[in-house]
């Protein structure tokens, strides 16, 4: 049942413009650095307010979310 959770996150995810999936990626608040960092090895998944990205922070590697909605 999660599999098709995921693909429809996915595809919500993929309808927002390059450009602007670029921006969110890039300005992902880490708790660990105190600042905005990129995030890395991501997953999408579905949320009751919109999509969240869940991964790594690209500098030290902490883990990072960003609600996306």
């Amino acid at each position: 049942m999660t599999q098709p959770i995921q693909l429809a996150s996915e595809r919500l995810w993929r309808a927002i413009p390059e450009a602007q999936r670029k921006m969110i990626l890039q300005s992902v608040w880490c708790s660990q650095c105190r600042g905005s960092t990129t995030i890395i090895d991501y997953a999408v998944i579905a949320d009751d307010v919109g999509i969240l990205l869940d991964g790594k922070c690209q500098t030290c590697g902490a883990q990072v979310r960003r609600v996306v909605d």
